[in-house]
């Protein structure tokens, strides 16, 4: 069954990349693994063979067909959907111990990405990316790919593995290598909602400093930013870009609210 081109479909075929996947998602025995994009299956047969229970979420009918006939488990859900018009709550509900995972197309990865951080439900995010969107998010201070996608999913998550994925290992083969990361979620007290938008603001202005950056965002505690800034003799005039991901929660956790 051919690929579509519009839905940035590009099934993986290597069974070794793909058992190495499997075994470096954390937690399946005792987990429910969502599922974005299984495609024809090749990590789905295998996940529902060892996880708790999986829900898939493909958007492509043709696909649904071939799922339904190769998948017949009690523990595998299929559902015929837009993942970007499903509220989590329609699927997860009050499960526990979530595990998402997905080969995620191109022009929805950095949008599902936010979807899945702004929820705390879910543990883990276990993703195939485009290899330069690998690389922003692992990206240094002071780099062009340093920005809000860096930023916010390194305060969040912590790296627990990284596989990289060649374009040889697709079917139709990319023109760009990919990689597959596993991202364990990290415990704060911190509301999640209040402090992506503050990563959001600062990052609102390329190459603006930090302040007006903020100043510019209306972000109400820009004020309080300035001070810390000048208390941690830090220059008022930093870019965000210049600022580590822990100085960022730092700066975050002194406002008064948390």
């Amino acid at each position: 069954m051919n690929s579509k081109k519009t839905l940035g479909q590009n099934f993986l075929i290597d069974k070794n990349k793909i058992n190495s996947i499997v075994d470096s998602i954390p937690f399946l025995e005792n987990s429910t693994i969502l599922e974005v994009g299984p495609g024809r299956g090749a990590l789905t047969k295998p996940l529902v063979e060892k996880a708790k229970e999986v829900i898939s979420i493909e958007i492509d009918e043709n696909m649904i067909s071939v799922l339904k006939k190769t998948i017949i488990k009690n523990n595998f859900t299929l559902i015929h959907k837009d993942i970007l018009d499903i509220e989590w709550d329609d699927v997860i509900k009050n499960k526990k111990s979530i595990q998402f995972v997905s080969n995620l197309p191109y022009y929805i990865s950095t949008k599902i990405m936010f979807k899945v951080a702004y929820d705390n439900r879910f543990d883990s995010m276990s993703v195939m990316l485009q290899k330069e969107l690998v690389d922003r998010i692992f990206s240094k201070t002071n780099f062009k790919t340093y920005g809000r996608l860096t930023v916010s999913i390194g305060s969040l998550f912590s790296l627990e593995k990284k596989i990289n994925v060649p374009a040889g290992c697709f079917k139709p083969k990319p023109k760009v290598d990919s990689g597959f990361i596993v991202l364990k979620r990290r415990k704060f007290n911190f509301d999640i909602d209040d402090y992506l938008f503050f990563i959001k603001c600062s990052f609102a202005m390329k190459r603006k400093t930090l302040i007006n950056s903020l100043k510019k965002s209306n972000y109400e505690f820009s004020d309080l930013v300035l001070k810390y800034l000048i208390k941690n003799n830090i220059k008022i005039n930093i870019r965000s870009e210049e600022i580590e991901i822990k100085t960022f929660l730092k700066i975050f956790e002194s406002f008064p609210c948390q």
